[in-house]
């Protein structure tokens, strides 16, 4: 069976949890100075979640449960403001400290929360309209303790291997072995832990319990030789537990099972570090003693399962599948599947099978000798040799450089020869025989330097590319260390939540950058959370529709070309789109408006939005709406793209899309106005000239038809050109990029090459504002910083942007000339449209990207009214205004909000705030705009130059 080394995890979720709580911090302060607003809130709550799901995915469960009631305790915040009081703010203060001490180091002091808990529950007894706190994380902790009887062979082992494992006496020579042997232990344990899935399942056949005993004898015998006395004791009993299952079938009990796994947590806590704490062996052997005791009670393995138990396929077992689980009986006829952008090949099956993916994939060949050496090392070693290569285009420019200047000399060549044979006869023309002889010269030796450039340039080109590719190679990795994972966790989310689920997984040994592989454990975790959770139904459920009781989860990966592909896929009640809306309108996810205006696939994208979920209970797994915009927006940091296929009532299907090194990539080079971007190319549909009659406008909006679809068509053409007030010409060539939901067209000006590129980060400027459908920079063979585009991204600020009509106003419209006005809006495409309708108006606008930058620039300069959108980063909409209505300075400042929430709630609120009128921006096309200004503005139309009190918060609302 293939290894598994989990403390990869452990180290990359102790460095990332560690961040997490910087921002956590940053937050606790902001909201006790009582400037956090309720998107700071929900990401605070997100953080928590975060670290709360990794990890209890990963077995620390300590922190696992102090991240649940730091959660809980967000979530209350959010929900009750009577809440939010000093004592809850020191509460979470303190829950932040301890989580910041046992996350110093791996084999720090467990979190006791047991007096956090009880503070916790007394300051929601003190508030009577507080909700009951969720419940707390529960284990499955060991059985009741038995009588003592004993096992005596056992018994005797243990003391004679019991003591300490600190000792460098014990270790002596052997202690240089201790390391290698840990990480030789953490991936047996690996192997275990699919073994014993299989066997609680009653799936595990005897050369599978042979296997499992060998790893268990392995690790005793080893850690005995090198005096690591409490694993080798551990290691004798699992062992012993395993070699008595083999000959007596009716102690193969569910118990037994469970304490095996309970052995097996409790050695991957102790083998995370040489320094961690010693396994107590005693409470297991009782636990053995007692199962041997009740031997004859015992019910075996696999004659009835539970509701809470659950079967995986391992990839050792799974030609031992019930064929019939295989088979479903037929069922009435089902809807059309929704399908986002999927490609044909993954239209129909939800329980495929895996043999052909299994063999097309294979294994890695190897030569079976290893060197460990610091990740860290290689890294380094990647990005210098990543750098070096870019070098090439350097060195493709010297060659040109050359070459065009051996073109020039022949030129000035040709000239003195053509002047020498001008002159008349007679004419001193030594000095120009001279001057000919020399540039002959100089043009042999300018040749015979381009050549041996053109020939360097390019066999240093190889050179660096084979040396690039090869230690890039150094960084992959299978992904059989993330996959590996998981039968455990789908046996433990299934069986807290009554279902029955098997795991099938192909494609393991595939593999891919190694910071790809640590980032798809939390995707991969929330993704087959909800498989499990939202996904399968009950086993009574799956009856009364003639399915299987155990719902089949599938984790594929295949690779094509320089992409991964990985399937999350089950065979359960699929995604309900009108279900979606439905949720999504009443958690306020979305507006109405929006929603009946969306198509199938766009409402399965609502599933990624803040907040969203369609679970009405809060537990460990599910309810926060938290968990499924974690996937997206770690796929997409990813710089990879996501798609669903559903069908009602036969299964849901999520398939990522990912580079196998998302270091150097591939991308596609164009223009648009003044300004040169780029795309990753897999993000790249298809560049097409599109004909007049496929330009069209559709509920106010420019929409392009491409084949069958209706892709929204974004044009940033006047904000990037040189002149802001030219009108762009005819659109000439448009870029369809691909996304979640579908496509989404961009305007181009000029296409350029594809190119290799190098994938950089955003610069940290740019990411303060949060700078939307953009995901990172490279630098292009000039030199210059090209900024990379993200379909995503570009396609919401169409989304947001209002609506694209100008009616029927003029240049220096009535009342408005000269009037300033700060427009605050953080999407390019709606500060574009609200601009050039105000400067219809005849108003002099100046623009601020969100709210401190609005209010920096209301210290420096003066407006007579304030325009303002809600959702911003930093400080949105509803902060704004209440800091402006708290300046006496600008007490008469009319304040308009242009918003695309449309609820009366939300109205309210930003009227409370301070606001003076409030337009949807989805109505901007009907008009409202210019008269609601004059409303606002008074006097100032009028020709009055002073400053006046606004009109009551009776104005109109459009």
């Amino acid at each position: 069976m293939p290894s598994t080394d989990f403390s990869q995890f452990i180290a990359a979720f102790f460095d990332e949890a560690r961040q997490r709580l910087g921002s956590i911090n940053q937050a606790l302060v902001a909201f006790e100075a009582e400037s956090l607003d309720e998107k700071g809130l929900t990401g605070l709550r997100r953080d928590a979640h975060t670290i709360k799901g990794s990890a209890l995915m990963l077995g620390v469960a300590d922190v696992g449960e102090a991240g649940h009631l730091f959660e809980d305790a967000v979530e209350h915040l959010i929900k009750n403001a009577a809440l939010r009081t000093p004592a809850m703010v020191q509460f979470l203060f303190d829950m932040h400290d301890r989580l910041a001490e046992r996350l110093q180091a791996v084999d720090s002091k467990p979190v006791e929360t047991a007096d956090l808990k009880q503070r916790y529950e007394s300051l929601l007894e003190s508030d009577g309209k507080a909700e009951s706190p969720a419940p707390a994380v529960t284990e499955a902790g060991p059985a009741d303790t038995p009588s003592e009887t004993q096992s005596q062979d056992i018994r005797a082992s243990s003391e004679v291997v019991a003591g300490s494992a600190r000792d460098d006496g014990q270790w002596g020579d052997f202690k240089q072995f201790i390391a290698a042997f840990f990480d030789e232990a953490r991936g047996r344990l690996g192997s275990i832990d699919k073994a014993l899935v299989a066997l609680e399942s009653g799936s595990l056949d005897a050369d599978g319990l042979a296997a499992l005993k060998r790893d268990a004898h392995t690790i005793k015998g080893s850690a005995l030789m090198l005096g690591v006395a409490d694993v080798g004791a551990a290691g004798h009993l699992f062992e012993d537990a395993v070699e008595r299952m083999t000959g007596y079938a009716e102690i193969r009990t569910p118990e037994m099972a469970r304490l095996l796994m309970d052995i097996h947590d409790r050695l991957a806590v102790r083998l995370q570090a040489v320094d961690a704490p010693d396994i107590e062996v005693k409470d297991f052997q009782l636990r053995f003693d007692a199962l041997l005791s009740a031997g004859d009670a015992a019910k075996p393995t696999g004659v009835k399962e539970t509701g809470a138990e659950i079967g995986s396929v391992d990839k050792a077992t799974s030609g031992h599948q019930d064929a019939t689980e295989d088979e479903q009986s037929g069922q009435d006829e089902q809807p059309a599947p929704v399908v986002a952008d999927t490609p044909e090949s993954a239209a129909n099956s939800y329980r495929p099978d895996v043999s052909e993916v299994k063999a097309k994939v294979g294994g890695q060949a190897t030569s079976g000798r290893f060197l460990r050496v610091d990740a860290e090392r290689l890294n380094v070693l990647s990005g210098q040799l990543i750098e070096l290569s870019t070098g090439k285009a350097f060195g493709t420019q010297l060659n040109q450089d050359v070459q065009s200047l051996l073109k020039q000399l022949g030129q000035l060549q040709s000239i003195a020869r053509k002047v020498k044979a001008e002159l008349p006869a007679g004419s001193p023309s030594e000095s120009l025989t001279m001057f000919d002889r020399q540039m002959d010269w100089l043009s042999r030796a300018t040749r015979h330097l381009a050549s041996d450039v053109e020939y360097n340039v390019g066999r240093q080109g190889i050179m660096l590319d084979d040396l690039r590719d090869q230690v890039l190679g150094l960084m992959l990795r299978p992904l059989d260390t993330v996959f590996s994972a998981f039968p455990r966790a789908v046996r433990d989310v299934a069986g807290r939540h009554n279902r029955k689920a098997r795991l099938v997984t192909a494609g393991e040994s595939v593999q891919c950058d190694q910071s790809v592989v640590e980032s798809l454990m939390e995707p991969l975790v929330h993704l087959i959370n909800n498989a499990v959770v939202h996904g399968i139904e009950s086993p009574e459920e799956r009856r009364a529709l003639g399915k299987p009781e155990a719902g089949q989860l599938s984790l594929i990966a295949v690779q094509s070309g320089s992409e991964i592909h990985i399937e999350v896929i089950d065979d359960g009640r699929g995604i309900d789109p009108q279900h979606i809306k439905q949720v999504a309108v009443e958690r306020g996810v979305t507006t109405q408006y929006e929603a009946d205006a969306m198509s199938d696939a766009e409402a399965l994208e609502m599933i990624f939005r803040p907040g969203f979920s369609t679970h009405l209970e809060v537990d460990q797994t599910s309810g926060r709406g938290i968990g499924m915009n974690v996937v997206q927006d770690t796929v997409r940091r990813l710089t990879g793209v996501i798609r669903i296929h559903t069908e009602k009532g036969r299964g849901t299907r999520f398939l990522i899309s990912l580079p196998v090194s998302i270091a150097v990539q591939r991308a596609l080079m164009f223009r648009i106005g003044e300004q040169k971007f780029g795309m990753l190319i897999h993000m790249v549909e298809q560049v097409v000239a599109p004909k007049a009659s496929e330009l069209l406008i559709e509920e106010g909006r420019p929409i392009v038809r491409y084949g069958n679809h209706t892709v929204p068509l974004v044009d940033l053409r006047r904000m990037f050109s040189g002149d802001k007030d030219a009108a762009p010409g005819e659109v000439q060539l448009v870029l369809i990029a691909r996304h979640i939901d579908g496509f989404t067209g961009i305007v181009v000006d000029q296409l350029f090459e594809e190119a290799e590129i190098i994938v950089r980060e955003l610069d940290p400027y740019l990411k303060r504002y949060q700078a939307q459908g953009l995901m990172g920079n490279t630098i292009g063979d000039d030199g210059q910083v090209v900024l990379l585009m993200e379909p995503y991204g570009i396609k919401e600020m169409g989304r947001t942007a209002p609506m694209q009509v100008v009616h029927d106003l003029q240049p220096g419209a009535a009342g408005m000339q000269a009037v300033r006005a700060l427009l605050v809006e953080d999407s390019i495409i709606a500060r574009q449209i609200e601009r050039s309708l105000l400067e219809s108006l005849g108003m002099v606008v100046d623009t601020a990207i969100d709210g401190l930058d609005a209010v920096d620039k209301l210290e420096r300069s003066e407006y007579d009214v304030l325009v303002t959108d809600l959702e911003m980063p930093r400080l949105d909409g509803f902060g704004l205004v209440r800091r402006i209505r708290n300046d006496p300075r600008f007490a008469g400042m009319p304040i308009l909000i242009i918003s695309t929430r449309e609820s009366a709630e939300d109205r309210m609120k930003g009227l409370d705030a301070g606001a003076d009128a409030y337009l949807i921006k989805q109505n901007l096309a009907q008009g409202g705009l210019h008269e609601t200004l004059l409303a606002l503005l008074g006097p100032l139309t009028a020709g009055d130059e002073s400053r006046t009190m606004p009109p009551s918060h009776d104005a109109p609302i459009v």
